[in-house]
């Protein structure tokens, strides 16, 4: 059996509708994932070559896997608002996949460049929410701050260190401020666009995965 998709339809949690699409593994999932895509005005979509890499590849892992659009992209309604709203459209997808399978699974989230961004400011998140990746955090031009974060989950970041838009010794030094375990894979000869090298971001994924607590 091959995994299903479906076109999905949901509410931000300021009220906005936003644009989605759910992948349903061959069987019953045994875990959930919800993928950020970068920077709305830079071209950023849920068809991203690094979001669909993940979406893809963990249905294959037996993922409930939500990919969306931030609004004002494709068919997602409202305008691009800096990070604010994009956090209410983060909660609302976070509640949408909550809602369709409440079963208690792992549940991750996922954000990349501008998405991981979003994902921080989602901070504190939902007790559901076993684990969080960055992957390419743009800490040069977006502030990240853990100062005041409480009861987070363990987090896995991935980031290559010809990355113009990531600061590799700040992501070093977050090891002392991430209030939870923290977990940093740098690739050498990487940029910040993973052309070519999706496959490194799931394996690493996958190989953190067996390093959490099981439920």
């Amino acid at each position: 059996m091959k995994p299903s998709t479906e076109t999905v339809f949901f509410k931000s949690t300021d009220g906005l509708t936003l644009e989605g699409e759910l992948a349903f593994p061959p069987f019953s999932p045994t875990a959930k994932a919800i993928i950020a895509h970068p920077h709305s005005l830079y071209g950023g979509s849920m068809y991203n070559n690094v979001v669909a890499a993940f979406w893809h590849g963990l249905t294959q892992q037996g993922f409930l896997t939500l990919r969306f659009n931030f609004r004002g992209v494709n068919n997602s309604e409202g305008t691009f608002d800096e990070g604010k709203g994009e956090t209410h459209d983060l909660h609302g997808a976070i509640r949408f996949l909550q809602e369709r399978k409440p079963e208690k699974i792992p549940f991750f989230l996922i954000g990349y460049s501008f998405g991981a961004y979003v994902v921080h400011n989602a901070i504190p998140f939902p007790p559901l929410v076993k684990g969080t990746v960055f992957v390419s955090p743009p800490n040069q031009m977006l502030p990240f701050d853990f100062a005041q974060s409480r009861h987070v989950p363990p987090l896995l970041i991935l980031a290559g260190d010809r990355d113009s838009f990531c600061n590799v010794n700040q992501l070093k030094s977050w090891r002392t401020t991430y209030p939870a375990r923290l977990s940093l894979q740098i690739f050498k000869g990487t940029d910040h666009f993973w052309i070519g090298k999706e496959r490194l971001l799931l394996e690493h994924f996958q190989n953190w995965l067996e390093t959490l607590d099981p439920e």
